[in-house]
């Protein structure tokens, strides 16, 4: 029963820390819905060229496209002649971070690792989209992918009507920051705040160190924790954190929040559907490289000119408080509660349960 109870009260104290950084992505996040509606991203990236697929990369780190939105967006802008390359870097820039989780990054490991992290899914991207030039052009962009059904009106890719005044705009705004935003990540981000405290609570620093290493030996050992384990990018984040506090070194933490939004079950799906089944191996190829170097490269910096990077919070045994920190805690709390009882959770299952099939599917053929 202790156990228990230190582990609810760790997982509380990383949830209430956290809770105004989440609060404060979700209003970003239903306020980026509005002003950059989905007809408005194929326009601007529906072309080829290396200057699209730049936007596209910079456009996927901040926008908070849900799993649901990248899907049609990026069929759609293969659709309106992007070039594969514009559309892979969009594919991997929009999960692999976003505004919600760049602010919890802010607030939970600080600001270094908060600029780096929208940098690295930069470069990422970019990677990505030069390795398809390598790709053979077996398949022709899907057009059984065109089948995938079109979002509701209230859906946080349907585009707005002219007639739309700045009320209404405001209620969109809300409705999906606060309401579909939560129950895309609700789910994921309690998953996060829990497994971070049964981390904190658990979990020596010396075993941490101990299994996960240092150098090399702990950038391949994050990578391996982070490809399989299907965590959205701001559920990531608090386990990142808590790893950091454990030990393990700020490029290993990079690799883990890289490699593990960028490598779920339905973006590999998303990719053979549109761009070929051979194509699948060359991403995840540039994703696992790139991870690495990015981590590899920081904690060479980080050594070579001797800074010390350790998350601002520390998890376990310190007293908590603050009014706004109380009352955002408070609005979190009802906000997943309410998505919860609408059995948004019960879809995020159903969703993992199928990623695993995939999985399991994509390892079959991997090993025939």
């Amino acid at each position: 029963m202790a156990i228990l109870i230190e582990i609810l009260r760790a997982t509380w104290e990383v949830f209430f820390v956290a809770s105004p950084y989440v609060i404060l992505g979700l209003g970003a996040a239903g306020l980026m819905t509005v002003l950059i509606p989905s007809e408005k991203i194929s326009r601007w990236l529906g072309e080829p060229g290396f200057g699209a697929t730049f936007r596209a990369a910079c456009l996927g780190i901040p926008l908070p496209l849900c799993s649901c939105a990248v899907v049609p967006v990026t069929i759609e802008l293969s659709k309106k002649g992007a070039s594969r390359e514009a559309s892979l870097a969009f594919l991997v820039s929009t999960p692999e971070t976003g505004v919600d989780s760049i602010l919890l990054t802010w607030g939970l490991m600080g600001p270094v690792m908060a600029v780096l992290r929208p940098i690295a899914a930069l470069v990422t991207s970019l990677v990505a989209a030069a390795s398809s030039l390598l790709a053979a052009k077996d398949e022709a962009p899907g057009s059984d992918a065109t089948t995938t059904d079109s979002p509701d009106q209230d859906d946080c890719c349907s585009p707005p009507t002219r007639s739309e005044g700045p009320g209404k705009r405001v209620g969109r705004a809300l409705r999906y920051g606060f309401g579909t935003m939560v129950d895309e990540i609700g789910f994921w981000l309690v998953s996060g705040f829990l497994l971070t405290g049964i981390i904190t609570a658990l979990v020596p620093d010396d075993l941490v160190e101990t299994a996960v290493g240092q150098g090399p030996r702990a950038l391949i050992t994050m990578l391996l924790l982070g490809v399989p384990l299907y965590m959205c990018a701001s559920a990531s984040t608090p386990i990142a954190a808590a790893l950091m506090l454990k030990g393990i070194s700020p490029g290993a933490a990079l690799v883990f929040l890289l490699a593990g939004p960028a490598t779920n079950a339905s973006s590999l799906v998303v990719i053979a559907r549109v761009f070929g089944r051979r194509f699948v191996a060359i991403y995840l190829g540039s994703v696992v490289v790139t991870a690495l170097a990015m981590g590899y490269a920081l904690d060479l910096a980080l050594d070579r000119f001797d800074i010390a990077l350790q998350p601002p919070i520390s998890m376990g045994g310190h007293e908590v408080a603050g009014l706004t920190e109380a009352i955002c805690a408070a609005l979190l709390a009802t906000l997943l509660l309410w998505s919860m009882a609408r059995g948004s959770w019960r879809s995020a299952l159903q969703e993992l349960a199928g990623d695993l099939e995939t999985w399991k599917t994509l390892f079959r053929r991997t090993h025939r």
